[in-house]
């Protein structure tokens, strides 16, 4: 049985939840958030681009995580990445199960061997709400934010995170 909130990763992990949206004119974006095992906001990124196969635009969500990791998160014990489409997620659990000695083949997904464990984790769209902010402010313009202080942050992102930290008893 899926949750209806989001729930923070196991101790000494990181969790990413990875999302993307769709557009009707085919512009698309992806985004995500970075938060620690207390529910801590790490990071959060949205990125523009054009296509029309929501399933390979949720991937690419994924594959875009090359572009956000930073140095400290591979001292974590492991990382999550959490996403909406079970599809997906499932293909990448798969693919990540079959892998020899850690040796991806597939480059776009290479970087993930920096990282001591990694976790594919399927979710409800309820419990990837930041992650889909992320996604649809991304369709219009690119971003990273590395603190909760950029002036660029939108107050819905911010409600949002505290409801959900609220949720856990987190703030």
């Amino acid at each position: 049985m899926l949750s209806n909130s989001w729930h923070p990763p196991p101790p000494g992990w990181i969790k990413i939840n990875v999302d993307a949206a769709l557009k009707s004119n085919n512009m698309e974006g992806v985004g995500g958030v970075v938060r620690d095992e207390k529910g801590r906001f790490l990071l959060a990124f949205g990125a523009d681009f054009v296509h029309w196969d929501i399933s390979q635009v949720e991937l690419m969500a994924i594959f875009f995580l090359k572009n956000i990791v930073k140095y400290w998160m591979f001292e974590y014990q492991g990382v999550m990445i959490e996403g909406d489409n079970s599809n997906i997620i499932k293909a990448l659990q798969i693919g990540w199960k079959k892998r020899k000695n850690k040796d991806i083949t597939d480059e776009r997904l290479a970087f993930l061997n920096d990282f001591n464990l990694v976790l594919f984790s399927f979710c409800s769209r309820n419990c990837n709400k930041l992650a889909d902010i992320c996604a649809n402010l991304g369709v219009y313009n690119s971003f990273t934010w590395l603190d909760l202080w950029d002036k660029d942050i939108p107050p819905s992102f911010l409600s949002c995170l505290k409801d959900e930290c609220d949720a856990l008893g987190l703030s």
